[in-house]
């Protein structure tokens, strides 16, 4: 029988607790048109990037999927995907697009059986997690990963914190902020931490913090 994900009940303090609900409040209320946005972005490059890593036909999950974009371009490849985000307007948009169901929950409440994934890919969604919490995060996603299993990460680049114009918070991070982030974990036996420009959801250029850390174990 499949293992599925399970929520657990932890609740953030009350300030990061608001900034996280206005957040995901501005996704529920933004959601068609942040889908139509996403939806069509090629990231061929960063899939491939990625998927090389994994084993033909590996289990993914796409944490945080928004859109489904990224779901459904795994799918396409042959992997099997699991999807979740915090949105629940978004996550009916995503279930009918790529046809499976995208479950709802934050990285704050989400637990997945250990070492079930090849690979879990975070694209611009840890980076709404509060710095604070942001360790458990990545231990939680590392805990669910095979030994030898691939996490890939995005933030922007920034040393502080931020609010954007649309009431989002984002958990901003430099390359040696986002390297001594994933390796302070113990999670991890190797760390690549690279920098890009490419488009934000709504087209700004934005400079980029990808991570691509990989599971202590053989692989």
């Amino acid at each position: 029988m499949a293992r599925t994900a399970k929520i657990v009940d932890r609740e953030p303090p009350a300030t990061e607790a608001a900034a996280c609900d206005a957040t995901v409040a501005w996704y529920d209320a933004e959601a068609r048109a942040y889908f139509a946005s996403t939806v069509d972005l090629y990231l061929a490059a960063l899939w491939d990037r990625f998927l090389d890593k994994l084993p033909p036909g590996g289990r993914i999950l796409d944490a945080g999927s928004g859109s489904g974009r990224d779901t459904r371009a795994f799918k396409d490849r042959g992997f099997r995907v699991d999807a979740f985000d915090a949105s629940p307007a978004l996550a009916r948009l995503s279930s009918a697009y790529t046809g499976q169901q995208t479950r709802v929950a934050r990285f704050s409440d989400w637990s997945g059986p250990p070492g079930y994934y090849d690979g879990i890919w975070a694209f611009a969604s840890l980076l709404h997690v509060p710095r604070p919490q942001l360790p458990e995060a990545i231990d939680r996603l590392a805990a669910s990963l095979k030994p030898g299993g691939i996490l890939f990460a995005s933030f922007k680049v920034g040393a502080a914190d931020s609010v954007d114009s649309r009431g989002r918070r984002f958990t901003n991070l430099t390359p040696s902020q986002a390297e001594l982030l994933f390796r302070r974990s113990g999670a991890f036996d190797d760390v690549q931490v690279e920098t890009d420009e490419a488009p934000a959801a709504h087209g700004e250029i934005t400079r980029w913090v990808y991570i691509l850390a990989r599971r202590s174990g053989p692989g």
